[in-house]
């Protein structure tokens, strides 16, 4: 059987990461990359064994090779060039975060249903084994009531240049950046805590600090990471960078005991885009083409009926 034939368009950080997955497919292979700067494209190929780079996406998607395009360019593009690639039929891989508001979510989500194609957006935090352990933990009552949360998801590049870059000067408390940029976090918090209302925002000095309910999640500058705090009625649980440190639940003797249940780490980077392909090779891809089968994406939709 033939691969399927991929190309990217953007050649940042999140680039390279989806060239390190593809290279480990055996479904699909990294064909083509193009980029509006034809040097970044040349050197991406160079340094990822592309045969064919473009210094325009209009080539790109002229080349009969490419069957899937992965969009990696700048969020703010991705609402105006996502409608030419529909266009042409292909079904999109798109990084996140999907757009840079919820308008522009909600126009390339009805392009993608409107010309019947595939949208995979990257992110996947509610399938990782860890958070489906923690879920458990929560929905089957094994913490008991939730009295206490904090959350915290720390990007390595700048969230205050971001907000800056993409004209979003706002106040945090209103939807903007901070929706679109985080959308995994809060995606996060959709799927542990069905999709608390958010009561208020404030700046911190590296970021935002978001209220849902009875948590905290914050949103950070420095470092690339996940860590999580869930406190409930009748014991906790606790997340650092990925991994669980620890968890601990009252018996019914009253004592509590203390367990590492999962030890296989979550890691954003690169181990979640290994993730995005082992899904679609697993049989996503075969579901039916305008499906968009990720959470985030349905609670980017949503999000906005929950902001106070």
């Amino acid at each position: 059987m033939n691969s399927i034939g991929l190309g990217i368009h953007g050649t940042g950080m999140a680039a390279d990461h989806h060239a390190y997955a593809l290279a480990k497919s055996s479904k699909f292979s990294l064909v083509a990359v193009s980029d509006d700067k034809v040097a970044s494209s040349r050197d991406y190929a160079r340094r990822h064994h592309v045969d064919k780079y473009y210094g325009d996406l209009e080539y790109l998607l002229s080349d009969g090779s490419v069957d899937i395009v992965i969009v990696a360019s700048p969020t703010p593009y991705h609402s105006s060039i996502f409608p030419y690639i529909a266009s042409t039929g292909r079904s999109v891989i798109m990084e996140t975060p999907l757009a840079s508001s919820l308008e522009e979510a909600r126009k390339i989500v009805k392009t993608a249903e409107k010309e019947g194609i595939f949208l995979f957006p990257v992110s996947q935090m509610p399938s990782e084994p860890l958070m489906k352990y923690v879920y458990s933990l929560i929905k089957g009552g094994t913490l008991g009531r939730i009295e206490e949360y904090t959350l915290s998801w720390s990007f390595s590049s700048p969230v205050k240049r971001w907000m800056s870059n993409w004209g979003e000067k706002e106040k945090c408390s209103e939807r903007g950046l901070f929706l679109e940029s985080a959308s995994p976090a809060f995606d996060l918090v959709s799927f542990l805590f069905d999709k608390e209302r958010v009561t208020w925002c404030k700046e911190i000095e590296r970021g935002v600090e978001v209220s849902f309910g009875k948590g905290r999640l914050s949103i950070e500058d420095g470092g690339s990471g996940f860590s999580f705090f869930i406190r409930g009625e009748r014991g906790e649980i606790e997340g650092k960078n990925g991994k669980l440190i620890s968890v601990k639940i009252d018996r019914e003797d009253g004592k509590r005991f203390d367990t590492e249940t999962i030890k296989s780490p979550y890691s954003p980077l690169p181990g979640w885009y290994d993730d995005v392909y082992s899904a679609l090779e697993s049989g996503v891809w075969s579901e039916e083409k305008y499906k968009l089968p990720l959470k985030s994406l349905e609670f980017i939709l949503e999000t906005g009926k929950y902001f106070g």
